[in-house]
């Protein structure tokens, strides 16, 4: 100290007086500072000690808000020593009121600072933030010494709560008539709280909150009703809550609308688990006739990991049958999403020893997979299996639309499209099956190759017009496919190893058949002519078609087994030889089209014109032959008939289904129409009107405008098409003429939905409805030709406007994705088989009627060969299919689903449904009373899917056979 100068002690003195005055200052200053924000945190840094609590425990105040965001910070030049880190920075003593966040708030009405006191009072609609909480109340106070917030809801003159106490903390929503929190620690008392946990709601009279996911209540009331007096619930006097996951209470007993139920439990566990989590499913009871008393539905369900699920369920029955369902769903956030079923189904009808008695055992497989696109850009991988033995559908007696299902289809695809190149590659399974004929096809693989159209004389950097041999493009197309056909009648067991003296394998190898196609198209654009008015468009195409054998056909007796009797029938016969063979095919033509147009002016006010659109079209083309060595004459019936067919059958070409001449040449022609009305909108045309009368202008004039884009105006399509099309070919020995298909649709007021077709044969038809080589209109008499079939479907909706559109837009958008979700498609039974059943979740009482109809009409004129007795087809049949309903009350729904059959005079199916919304219940009753089976069902449940397993449900059926 004696080697310091004396100047050197007055300096140090007076700045250690100078921090201590400052410290005194700062401690003075209130923190009500701003009526807007309250500042109660403080940044401090302390690192002489690895993680060292760095709040001080002394009771000086906290500094000045201005202070903490630039004092506190530590320098840029602080000193770092290598494995010792330290950093020298001035630390601030903090007092012990303080929070670790600011706290915002804001009034309505207003805000009342005590500086004394250290509280804050906010008046009307008051709202505090702090951290992850907030909370919003008619009325609030703020103690900064304890950090506690107290706030009241607000009550009208019949003292009823007008204004709830909302509090947000974390996840967790609190609705109460006052409280007191802590923000410091989480903890408070909450009074007359409803808080939402998922689908369940929790009303209690007192709530102590010890921390961020634990509460403990008293006098609890459980529901999933979302009303302030809830319809149903479970009454306990304690529970313990943690929240996001778990309630467990005491004694428990169920309420309805305020009446207690006198049935008690020891205890509640309540889960409130978000999201996936495993759980045992509970079945529902069913009663039928075919199958005795079940239950459906058993099973579990299990999460495995975050990306894959899987229920294991089933169905059990008194007489014998059961069904056991796999169903695992996997889903990666934008990489691919899937689920597939594989169920088994044991069906066992009556008694064993009864004559009537059935048992069979069939199985089910469903898959749907689908890949995001934006995993990999320009590959894609999807699937759609629907496979199933062919009995499956028949044996579900609790769907009543499952027996009419009999055509199933599936399809697994991989594609390929290479960036920036005119490459594509697809390789594909594809199945289909008729469960009526059980005939079963199987596509695997399939393959195809694409190159887009090339222009080989385009130049890179052509500027202007065009020339027309740049227009000139090249493609290629290769394909490649093997099929097997075959019946599904063969019992697969070891008892059954070989057919007909060969095994299995073999029996379905010679099934087999393969074929290849390749085809160059080429095409040009040539500029049109006459002004525009015509485009010409030729064309050139060669293919080639690789085919696996060789067909045979000859007409000759053969023998036919019905049950254990048979019998000879002369018939044609097919005998098949393996060779590999090579289908040439080339083709050229020229298309002509253009388009011509028609308007009429109307002198009436109201309607402006009618245009008439015609569209011909005319073309020319020539098919040489290039396989003369392979056509054959064959006699196809008992009357001597000869026709020529090829024997290089394949499967993308099969001409000896239809016997088509050797080569063709000739032009095809067509003529397509439709028809528009223009008229004016009501409301536009009196504001037009009026405008019209004040300035003595004449309005008429403007009427001869096409100005389709005026709001004064509007387009009606009267028709949308109607026309023919047909071809004549003049190297046909025969029959030079095709038939002429001719069409029409319309759609009148958009409602009614037109569709009419038919084919006219311009040729004299002979007593067994083939056509000879003379004209219709040939001889004595005018007669255009003779119209063998023909077809017209007409279908309407109508439905009252929705009470709230944006509802109805909601439900329209949730139904359809529910519908539609890739996750579902694969489960339509299922599905079908719970729209059936909860019906009620399917109404929209949003709207107060619907009705929907459609009808149909075929005409096939029957055909036959000689010595074939006439079938018992009728030529003519009709059908009309229906479905409504209405709102008998605005809580009560009646509907109805229908389908007659004009051929037989009879209801085929009828299906009735009423449905009772309960606001957090429902109650559906569903009858089917005419079909192939008769269907019962009522069921009463609450809608939360949390309480499911509390559904009444009764199921009868019935069957009619």
């Amino acid at each position: 100290m004696r080697k310091f100068k004396r100047i050197y002690h007055a300096v140090l003195l007076l700045t250690v007086i100078l921090l201590i005055t400052v410290s005194n200052q700062i401690g003075a200053i209130d923190n009500v500072a701003s009526r807007n924000k309250v500042l109660y945190g403080v940044w401090a840094y302390d690192t002489t000690a690895p993680r060292r609590d760095t709040i001080p425990t002394n009771n000086d105040t906290i500094p000045s808000p201005d202070s903490l965001l630039t004092d506190t910070i530590p320098p840029t030049d602080s000193s770092i020593v290598a494995g010792n880190s330290r950093i020298d920075t001035f630390t601030l003593k903090i007092s012990k009121d303080t929070l670790s966040a600011p706290v915002t708030y804001q009034a309505e009405d207003s805000v009342v600072g005590m500086v004394q006191d250290k509280t804050i009072e906010l008046y009307g609609k008051a709202k505090v933030d702090y951290e992850r909480s907030s909370l919003e109340a008619p009325y609030m106070r703020l103690n900064q010494s304890n950090s506690i917030v107290m706030a009241k809801a607000s009550r009208d003159s019949l003292g009823e709560i007008a204004e709830y106490v909302k509090m947000k903390d974390g996840e967790s929503d609190y609705q109460s008539d006052s409280l007191q929190y802590n923000f410091k620690t989480q903890k408070g008392i909450i009074r007359g709280t409803i808080t939402q946990q998922g689908e369940m709601f929790l009303h209690s009279e007192i709530a102590k909150k010890v921390d961020s996911n634990t509460v403990y209540a008293l006098g609890n009331f459980f529901t999933t009703c979302n009303l302030d007096h809830p319809h149903f619930g479970f009454r306990a006097k304690r529970a313990k809550i943690v929240n996001k996951k778990l309630a467990v209470t005491g004694a428990v007993r169920p309420e309805f609308d305020s009446v207690p139920v006198p049935i008690y439990l020891p205890f509640g566990f309540y889960p409130l688990y978000q999201g996936r989590h495993s759980g045992a499913l509970a079945p529902s009871f069913e009663t039928n006739d075919q199958e005795g008393v079940g239950l459906s539905g058993m099973g579990y369900y299990y999460v495995i990991n975050d990306y894959w699920d899987v229920r294991v369920y089933g169905d059990i029955y008194s007489y014998g049958t059961w069904r056991a369902f796999i169903n695992p769903t996997y889903r990666k956030l934008y990489k691919y999403q899937g689920q597939m079923t594989f169920s088994i189904q044991s069906t066992q009808r009556n008694v064993k020893g009864d004559p009537d008695y059935y048992k069979s055992r069939t199985y089910s497989l469903n898959w749907n997979h689908s890949s995001d696109s934006r995993a990999r850009p320009g590959v894609s991988f999807s699937a759609s299996v629907n496979a199933s033995s062919t009995g499956y559908n028949r044996n579900l007696s609790n769907i009543p639309l499952a027996p009419y299902n009999n055509v199933l289809n599936s399809s697994i695809t991989y594609s390929k499209q290479w960036q920036d190149k005119p490459f594509s590659l697809s390789l594909g399974f594809n199945h289909s099956q008729n469960n009526s004929t059980r005939l079963m096809t199987l596509n695997l693989p399939t393959a195809n190759f694409t190159v887009s159209t090339l222009y080989p004389f385009q130049k890179k950097d052509g500027v202007g017009t065009r020339k027309w041999y740049e227009q000139l493009g090249i493609g290629y197309t290769g394909s490649f496919r093997n099929d097997f056909n075959f019946y599904d009648s063969v019992s697969y067991s070891k008892s059954n190893e070989r057919i007909g003296g060969r095994r299995i394998y073999e029996f379905l190898w010679d099934t087999a058949r393969w074929s290849a196609n390749h085809s160059i198209p080429i095409t040009l654009s040539l500029p049109p002519i006459l002004g525009g008015a015509i485009m010409i468009s030729p064309s050139v195409s060669y293919s080639q078609e690789w085919v696996d054998r060789i067909t045979t056909l000859s007409w000759g007796p053969k023998t036919f087994y019905v049950g254990d009797s048979s019998y000879v029938k002369d018939t044609l016969i097919a005998d098949y030889q393996r060779a590999f063979k090579i289908k040439h095919q080339t083709s050229f033509g020229i298309s002509f089209n253009t388009a011509l147009y028609g308007t009429y002016q109307f002198k009436s006010p109201n309607v402006i014109a009618l245009r008439h659109v015609i569209r011909p079209t005319l073309g020319l083309s020539y098919t040489p032959d290039l396989t003369r060595n392979f056509w054959k004459p064959v006699q196809i019936d008992s009357a001597g008939t000869i026709a020529v067919y090829n024997q290089l059958e394949g499967l993308y070409s099969r001409p000896m289904s239809q016997f088509t001449s050797r080569r063709s040449g000739g032009i095809n022609f067509g003529l397509d129409n439709n028809l528009e009305l223009k008229v004016r909108n009501k409301k536009k045309k009196s504001t037009s009107q009026n405008a019209s009368s004040e300035t003595g202008e004449d309005t008429d004039d403007d009427a001869s405008s096409d100005s389709s884009q005026n709001d004064d105006t509007r387009k009606i399509k009267l028709i949308d098409g109607f026309g023919f099309s047909g071809s004549y070919n003049f190297l046909a020995d025969s029959l030079k003429l095709s038939p002429i298909s001719m069409y029409f649709r319309t759609n009148l007021f958009d409602k009614i939905n037109l569709n009419a077709s038919a084919t006219l044969v311009p040729y004299k038809l002979n007593e067994y409805g083939n056509a000879i080589n003379e004209y219709a209109w040939a001889g004595k008499g005018f007669k255009i030709g003779t119209i063998t079939n023909a077809s017209i479907s007409m279908s309407t909706s109508f439905q009252s406007k929705p009470k709230d559109p944006a509802k109805a837009k909601a439900r329209e958008e949730e139904i359809n994705k529910r519908l539609n979700d890739p996750m579902l498609q694969a489960d339509q039974m299922r599905l079908l088989e719970f729209m059936q059943q909860n019906p009620a979740e399917f109404v929209d009482f949003n709207t107060d009627w619907s009705f929907s109809l459609s009808f149909s009409l075929s005409y096939s004129r029957q055909r036959r060969s000689p010595g074939y007795q006439q079938s018992g087809a009728k030529p003519v049949n009709s059908s009309i299919n229906f479905n409504g309903g209405f709102n008998l009350t605005p809580k009560w729904n009646l509907s109805m689903t229908g389908y007659y059959d004009f051929t037989t005079n009879q209801v085929q199916t009828l299906s009735m449904a009423i449905s009772r919304d309960l606001h957090c219940w429902q109650m559906s009753i569903n009858v089917t009373p005419i079909g192939l089976y008769r269907f019962f069902n009522i069921t009463i449940s609450p809608k939360a899917g949390i309480l499911q397993d509390l559904k009444i449900n009764r199921t009868r059926s019935f069957t009619s056979y």
